[in-house]
């Protein structure tokens, strides 16, 4: 599954996801995804109390990773 292609329940396209949506996509635990955005590897968001991370962010990420591999 590519990251850009997260749909919410209803069939949406979604522009941000949780931590542990985050870390599903990557294939990853929520910890690894948590030490990323610590880090400020991975850019995260905050929506009222809820903290998000913008799914171009995750590609970003994957992106910029594969090049070193």
């Amino acid at each position: 599954m590519m990251v850009s292609q997260t749909e919410s329940g209803e069939g949406r396209t979604r522009l941000a996801v949780n931590y542990r949506e985050a870390a599903d996509s990557l294939g990853v635990c929520e910890r690894v995804v948590w030490q990323l955005v610590k880090d400020r590897r991975l850019k995260a968001i905050r929506i009222g109390r809820s903290v998000r991370i913008p799914v171009s962010e995750l590609e970003r990420f994957v992106a910029g990773t594969s090049d070193a591999a």
